[in-house]
């Protein structure tokens, strides 16, 4: 409906403390008047976007989603899920992020075993798998994290949604769809396919910077965010990050219109200034930034170890180690899947000194 009035919940939640999850989850459900029905099946997809440490500020945390499932089992729904595909090595994920303590609440799934529907939803996407389970289930709880992102801009609740699709193929998308509008596009047709019921996004630390994963920095930003529309709490949630709402492509492709929401809760007045990632950078720069030397991507030395998972994951096989990762630059469409799963912050897109600096310039302008 054109001018339907769209609900977001701000609440502060200062630690992981079980005591303090709870009322803030609490208090979200009312807020926006949501209700778990008796004997009703619930998928709960956190963000596990690989094997870090819960304190790491990448992945969804388990305090979280284990309050969550006491709240859900005191509604007495029937069977419930937690499940995603992460983007490597998905079983070790749900065991470092901690998830797999969580069996006593409900079943943990890995998607990449689970039975796929294949969609049709547009152009060059035929043939898009996603878990079975997720269309199953009567109720899909959307459960973010409140993270930067260095394709995205961010990486919220229709980011999130993007782990659904299982093990390799979401690099063969990113080969498919290497800029970031195509890629935006998919993303919201995943979202509007497995249509979340509910989706929270744990604000409690959230991660700054170069995100998604091990470059960004952990930031205490003390929300727990909730609403019935995941494109109603993206745009919300990326306002108060420090971003314009509409730099954001996923908020752009929404049908939700900021004008329409309405932000309740304790925080909705907190502001936040989250260190942008040097991808997000205004239009208008990156018109000029055609005049200048392409950025590529380089790997520091001292910090790799060889691994070889940036390697294993490039969906156009641009990088390789010799005996460190190198990058063969013509081949590369900087998708920066090798930034986001290098797990020890080895990987970077570099600038020219020229670059770096005309970027600095517009970053002071953006925050006078």
């Amino acid at each position: 409906m054109k001018n339907e009035k769209y609900i977001v919940s701000v609440e502060k939640c200062s630690s992981y403390n079980s005591k303090k999850v709870r009322e803030s989850l609490l208090k979200s459900l009312k807020n926006i008047d949501f209700k778990f029905k008796k004997g009703m099946s619930v998928l709960i997809k956190p963000n596990l976007l690989a094997a870090h440490k819960p304190d790491d500020a990448v992945t969804t945390h388990p305090v979280m989603v284990e309050e969550l499932c006491k709240i859900l089992k005191e509604s007495n729904v029937g069977q419930i899920y937690i499940g995603d595909s992460s983007a490597y090595k998905t079983d070790n994920s749900l065991e470092v992020c901690g998830m797999n303590k969580l069996s006593k609440y409900a079943k943990i799934i890995n998607f990449e075993s689970e039975p796929k529907k294949f969609f049709n939803i547009g152009k060059k996407m035929e043939k898009v798998p996603l878990p079975k389970i997720v269309f199953d289930v009567d109720l899909v709880i959307d459960f973010a994290k409140l993270k930067t992102h260095t394709l995205t801009h961010v990486t919220l609740c229709r980011k999130n949604l993007y782990g659904c699709i299982p093990g390799k193929m979401k690099e063969n998308f990113h080969r498919i769809f290497p800029n970031i509008k195509d890629f935006s596009v998919l993303l919201d047709k995943i979202e509007r396919k497995v249509s979340p019921g509910i989706c929270f996004i744990d604000g409690v630390l959230g991660l700054e910077g170069e995100g998604p994963g091990a470059s960004g920095k952990p930031i205490k930003s003390n929300v727990l965010i909730a609403g019935r529309v995941a494109g109603a709490v993206d745009i919300i949630s990326s306002e108060l990050m420090g971003f314009n709402p509409m730099d954001i492509y996923t908020n752009k492709y929404s049908e939700v219109k900021e004008k329409n929401i309405v932000v309740v809760g304790s925080g909705k007045d907190i502001k936040l200034r989250f260190e942008k990632p040097s991808t997000s950078v205004g239009s208008v720069f990156v018109w000029f930034s055609r005049l200048l030397p392409k950025s590529k991507i380089i790997a520091d030395e001292d910090k790799c170890r060889k691994c070889g998972i940036c390697v294993e994951k490039c969906p156009v096989k641009a990088l390789r180690l010799d005996p460190y990762a190198k990058c063969i630059h013509k081949m590369c469409i900087k998708c920066l899947c090798c930034t986001e799963v290098c797990p020890y912050d080895a990987i970077h897109l570099h600038d020219s000194v020229v670059k770096k600096f005309i970027k600095k310039i517009v970053s002071f302008f953006r925050k006078i």
